[in-house]
Order: structure tokens, then sequence, then C-alpha cells
């Protein structure tokens, strides 16, 4: 689908909040104001140049954004109904990722839909890229993450279904979700890939994340109806589950968690969004070998968005929280960053909110990326309804 001409701008947002010591502010660039109902985006050197561009997935194409100008380049139309989610991986080592691709996304539809798909560029990245086929009909798929699970130092693409195939309405709970692994051959163009499954236990299981193991395969995260479940692969190749919280304490469809985190800096912490596209940002400290629940704020509508990063480089990582709906005093969506303390002595979490983006971006994803190499994260998102892509550079010092 052809896009309108567009102009790049920015504006510089510094949000000043309670906090006994500065906090960066950011500049917002509009990077494509009009780049279509927004489903996921990703950051990925394409063009090797050692500098991270930014791939956005709309429900109409995929595209990806040359750093430092933004120039938009067409990856893939949509290959099959609505593009849902990406994950880059550099599968051959040339220093440019393949692109693994779900779509056919069909949110209700849990007898027949949904698609996998793998892109890879042929001579010149700037047009569009070849496809393989690597799944014809996986139902509600909709979340993929590349992660080593055997540490080896060979990525497995982690695939998450959001519901059990044929699960009834209007809860979804009578059949659990299967979520598997792919791992890919050495020519990533054969298929089929081998698969293997790891659990049918979790019921509108809506995202995954993978948290390294010293010694050993990556762990994975999912969150669902259940809380936050922790799965890990024994050297035999049996799956183990471990509950690590059970999210929201309410009956289905209000209990467990949607979103799911960890932090890489500073004392270990989880995020989530509770209920699934609902309105708490949460985050667990960890006390006693127990994670401890702690409602950093209960003004979202359609919770969509979790990430972690270091913003204020003071070795501890705030949590990034977008949401895609009207909400709060002001009834609009947006994108905070929340700085967090502990306090030792009673494990008691205060959150500080420093306000990104105040009703410009209804946020279905976004993330953290040093984007200008100057050491700062800087965080991209791409809105739903708002249908745009934004950087927001962090000024850092000179803020």
């Amino acid at each position: 689908m052809a896009r309108m001409s567009w102009l790049f701008v920015c504006i510089l947002v510094s949000f000043p909040a309670l906090a006994q010591s500065p906090f960066p502010a950011f500049k917002e660039h509009v990077i494509n104001p009009e780049a279509g109902t927004g489903l996921a985006i990703t950051v990925a050197d394409v063009n090797r140049d050692d500098k991270p561009d930014i791939i956005g997935v709309s429900s109409e194409d995929v595209a990806w954004y040359e750093n430092p100008t933004w120039e938009r380049h067409l990856i893939a139309d949509t290959l099959r109904n609505s593009n849902v989610c990406i994950a880059p991986q550099d599968l051959d080592g040339d220093g440019i990722p393949e692109l693994a691709l779900g779509a056919d996304w069909q949110f209700n539809n849990t007898a027949s839909g949904g698609a996998l798909y793998l892109l890879y560029h042929g001579d010149d990245v700037s047009q569009p890229w070849k496809v393989v086929t690597l799944l014809e009909e996986e139902p509600t798929l909709h979340r993929i993450r590349w992660t080593d699970v055997e540490g080896d130092g060979r990525p497995e693409l982690i695939v998450a279904p959001l519901k059990g195939r044929d699960s009834q309405p209007p809860d979804f709970t009578d059949t659990g979700a299967r979520l598997f692994l792919l791992r890919p051959p050495g020519d990533f163009t054969q298929t089929p890939w081998e698969s293997e499954e790891i659990s049918r236990e979790l019921h509108v299981m809506h995202n995954i994340w993978s948290v390294p193991q010293e010694g050993k395969g990556d762990a994975i995260l999912a969150a669902s109806f259940e809380g936050v479940t922790q799965f890990t692969r024994g050297a035999d190749g049996a799956w183990f589950s471990a509950l690590l919280t059970p999210g929201n304490p309410e009956p289905v469809p209000r209990s467990g968690a949607g979103e799911i985190k960890r932090n890489v800096n500073g004392p270990p912490m989880l995020a989530t969004i509770e209920p699934w596209h609902a309105n708490q940002a949460v985050v667990y400290s960890l006390k006693e070998g127990a994670w401890e629940r702690h409602v950093i704020t209960d003004q979202l509508a359609g919770g969509h968005a979790v990430w972690w990063a270091d913003f204020d480089r003071d070795g501890q990582d705030e949590v990034l929280i977008g949401w895609r709906e009207k909400a709060g005093p002001r009834e609009v969506p947006g994108l905070n960053v929340y700085d967090l303390s502990v306090d030792s002595t009673t494990g008691e979490l205060t959150a500080t909110e420093y306000v990104i983006d105040d009703g410009g971006m209804a946020t279905e994803d976004a993330l953290a990326a040093d984007l200008n190499g100057d050491g700062w994260p800087d965080i991209v998102a791409y809105g739903r309804a708002t249908q745009n892509v934004k950087y927001y550079e962090n000024v850092g010092d000179n803020g």
C-alpha cells in the first residue's frame, strides 16, 4: 500500500518529576507519522554500517528506517492477512539479520490461521526481501523470540500462540496454548525446521521473554492467565516449569499477566502489565527468595509495552511502560518511564514517573536502544491507533 509523503520533525520534551537526582530529557523525533497500524517494532543493523536501524511491522507491511536519515525501505508487504510480530537474528553470519515474521493474525480464530515466515535479504537490502514459509498454520500465533535454550551458541526460535488450538470463548481456558521452539538448519531456506514442544499448560499466553543463565541455556518467561511462568530445559531435553508469580489476584479473565520483561542492571526485578491489555504496571522485586508484587500505576488502559533500560546511567534499570488506549486524568494514551527505588530494610518500592509521550503515541510496542552511539539508551515506539513511529532521543547530560 502506498504511503503519503511526510516530513521529519523533532520536539524537545522534558517533564520534571519529584526525583532527588536529575533525569535526562528526551528529544522526540517523528520518524513516520503515517506508518500504518503498528503491531511490532525492533532495532537491528540492517545495512551493516554499525548503526542500529528501526524495523517496523504494521498490519500491512514490514519496513526498515535507515539510521540516521530514517529513509524508509520496504521489506515486505503483508504475506497473509495481518502481520503481528517480528524477531531479528543473523543466521548466516554475514552481519545482516534474517527476520522471523508472524502473520495471518486472527484474534478469535483458534481453529485455523496463523503463519510464520523467514525474510532474508538479497544483494540490495533496500529492495524487498525474499520469503521462506516456516509454518503454514498455527492458530493465534502471536509472539516469537530468538534465544539459546541449550547454551551452545546456536539460537532457537521460540513460538508462542496466544490461545490453545480449538479453545472456546469466552475465556479460552479449555485448551492450553502450545509453546514450542524451532531449530534452524544450516541452510535456513530448507524446511521444515525441527520443532520441539515446551508446554501446553498456559492459557491466553500474551508474551514471552528469555533470561540468560550462567553456565547453561537461557530460561524462558511466559505471561499468561496463570501469571509469570519460567521454563528451563534440562541436559536430557526435558522441560521444567516454575510459577514465579500468579500475577493479578482476580479470577479469569482478569487473572495473571499480559507482558513480561526482566531487568539487567541492578537488583533482580520483573515488570508486567496486569491483567493482559489492562490497567496496571507491576514490578516484582526479589525478597527472601520470593517475588514481591508492587503496583507502580493502575492508571493505564490497553497496557501493551514494557522494557527495562538504565536511562539515567546510575547503574540500575528504569522501566518503560506504554499503553494504547485513553487513560488517566487527561484520557490519553502514552509512554512513561518509572525510576524505581527499593528500601533495603523494608522492601518498600517507590516509583517516580517521567512522561515521555503524553497522548501522541498509542503505544503498541516500544523498546530502548542506543540509536546515536552516545552511550545513552534511547526509546523507539510504534503506535496502533496513532499509526506512527517515533524515536525519543535521550539527551543525557545535555538535558
